[in-house]
């Protein structure tokens, strides 16, 4: 996402391929010893009992019909015949029709078990037909599906028509194993999505709730559920946040107590100097502690943080645009680009005070600036852009550290304490966003903010 920088290294080929999820890797540490064990298993049925299978159902089949022939064709009259074809029929199941004509020569090129070919069912029927019997033959497809032909000329001029169930060739048993290898996956790999949904969902709730307290929402409703592992996780988050808690309260009172005391003494010398005479001496004095109260404000200020307010669906657009207006008052030329409305979980005062300490800080060295907002894929980005004197790439990371400042001189007119951007960074952080500094297209300073929905 644009305006957000993080650490992206490029993933090595077996992460590539890998899940990103938890839940997609438990579900593939269960898939895949499951899938080996049924490819393994399936290897072994079809290599062997398959073919054991094939092979003698194969055998018996020729061996019936080279019986068959064989007494068809020393039959000694129509009589004889009929009764070989009467018990072929009532013992061995076979279908029998006899016709007066002969096979042609090329009848054997017939193959209707094209079905079976990755079985290779129908070419080991025709290799065991051409080793078993001496007289001419096909296979041929017949009229009714699940059934074929196999013709033998068992004299020069006649041939038997036997009529064959597919069932002859294939084991029933063989769909029978295929669907238990199916519907026990399905069944598997039901179970295992429930349970590990159940089992997912409790770290995504402490997830949710990190990332909540990361942006300084509230996560009152977070309860230790879920397995061990989960809940010693999950304690922890909560214990954390009651440290946190304890420790945001002890400095609330500490800041308190500071605040109270610092300007008291400050008050007595402002009534004292208020009461003297006016001399260049006094009006030095004056101007030490007005810099003395803005620095101990500014101290208060980025100690407190905004830690009391709660985030809620604000109004970027108005934020923005009065702060463009309040800028304009000053006599600072600013261009605001921003859709009408954009609606956004923050803390809008903290928010403003972020905005508005970039905008200053541009306003105090530059003579033109343009603030742009946008809201697109789930990012909220906001762009100061100026015509200032910019800040060097090497001072780009510490003019964030507190009291840090390019000028040096702690003199009011050319900088404040060095807290702003501090300050800035701090509320853009607590939002789970990032702020960083580049180079504007104008040549002056680009100051882009991202906030993440």
């Amino acid at each position: 996402m644009a305006g957000l920088k993080t650490a992206n290294p490029s993933p090595s080929l077996r992460h590539r391929f890998l899940p990103r999820t938890l839940f997609a890797r438990s579900l593939l540490i269960i898939a895949v010893p499951v899938i080996l064990l049924q490819a393994i298993a399936t290897f072994v049925f079809f290599d062997r009992h398959w073919e054991s299978m094939s092979n003698k159902l194969i055998f018996a089949l020729t061996g019936e019909i080279q019986m068959v022939t064989g007494q068809l064709s020393m039959a000694g009259g129509q009589a004889d015949i009929e009764q070989i074809v009467k018990e072929a029929e009532s013992s061995l199941g076979l279908s029998i029709d006899l016709t007066d004509a002969a096979l042609l020569a090329d009848g054997a090129a017939h193959d209707p078990f094209r079905r079976f070919h990755w079985f290779s069912v129908g070419r080991k029927l025709q290799d065991e037909l051409d080793h078993r019997l001496d007289v001419p033959f096909m296979i041929k497809p017949y009229d009714r599906e699940k059934w074929f032909v196999v013709e033998v000329e068992y004299t020069k001029d006649k041939s038997a028509r036997f009529i064959i169930h597919e069932r002859r060739l294939v084991s029933s048993t063989t769909y029978i194993f295929l669907l238990w290898l199916i519907g026990s996956a399905i069944v598997l790999f039901s179970i295992a999505i429930l349970f590990m949904r159940n089992q997912i969902r409790p770290i995504l709730r402490l997830a949710v709730a990190a990332e909540k307290l990361g942006k300084g929402q509230e996560v009152p409703d977070f309860k230790p559920v879920g397995a061990t592992e989960v809940r010693q996780a999950a304690t922890a988050f909560l214990q954390m946040r009651d440290r946190l808690r304890r420790q945001m309260e002890q400095r609330t009172l500490m800041l308190a107590g500071v605040s109270h005391d610092l300007r008291t003494p400050l008050t007595r010398l402002k009534l004292q100097l208020a009461m003297a005479a006016d001399t260049p001496e006094t009006a030095q004095l004056r101007d030490d502690v007005e810099e003395m109260e803005r620095m101990i404000e500014g101290y208060l200020t980025f100690a407190r943080g905004d830690g009391d307010e709660s985030a809620v669906m604000s109004d970027i657009s108005s934020i923005v645009s009065r702060l463009a207006s309040n800028t304009r008052r000053q006599g600072k030329e600013i261009s605001l680009d921003c859709p009408e409305k954009i609606m956004w979980r923050v803390r809008p005062v903290a928010m403003e005070r972020a905005i508005g300490n970039i905008v200053s800080n541009a306003a105090a060295y530059a003579t033109k600036m343009d603030l742009t907002v946008r809201a697109e894929d789930g990012l909220l980005e906001i762009i100061v852009d100026d015509n200032g004197p910019g800040i060097s790439a090497a001072d780009r990371e510490d003019v964030f550290k507190p009291f840090y400042r390019l000028e040096k001189s702690r003199n009011k007119k050319t900088g404040g304490v060095g807290l702003g951007l501090s300050i800035t960074q701090d509320i853009v952080h607590s939002h789970g966003g990032e702020i960083e500094l580049l180079d504007a297209p104008t040549g002056g300073l680009r100051v882009r903010i991202g906030l993440p929905a």
